[in-house]
Parts: structure tokens; C-alpha cells; sequence
């Protein structure tokens, strides 16, 4: 998802705060891709926001396949 969309799934104020929080290491850091916008993956902001709340990680690996980022 787009910042805008990953900063409003956070509960983050702005996409500025929820940015600000990425650099901190707070949430993860997006995937990049040649020629688009950074984006983050629903999966990874789910455990980041466990972490942050104390809530249990059920420790599930999360792996990126190339062939699924292409669209």
C-alpha cells in the first residue's frame, strides 16, 4: 500500500507522522521498486503495530516473492 493508505491503516494523523515514525523504526520499511512509489506490506504493518502494543507476535515469516510486486 501507497503511504497515504499506510499511514491512514496505522491510525497515524498524517502520512508525515506516520513517515516520521518509518525513519524511527517504529514500521517497517516500504519495498522499492524501479519506477514506483514505495509501498508497504499489510502483513509487516500488522506485526509492526503487535510490537508497538505489546501484543503477541505469532512469529510467521514474511517473504516477498519479485513475481507478486509486479502489477
Amino acid at each position: 500500500m501507497r503511504a497515504e493508505t499506510a499511514a491512514a491503516f496505522c491510525d497515524e494523523p498524517s502520512v508525515d507522522a506516520f513517515l516520521n515514525k518509518v525513519s524511527l523504526g517504529f514500521y517497517c520499511q516500504p519495498t522499492r521498486a524501479k519506477g514506483a512509489l514505495p509501498k508497504w506490506h499489510r502483513l509487516k504493518l500488522e506485526r509492526d503495530i503487535s510490537r508497538r502494543h505489546g501484543l503477541r507476535d505469532d512469529g510467521m515469516e514474511l517473504v516477498e516473492k519479485a513475481e507478486d510486486l509486479i502489477a
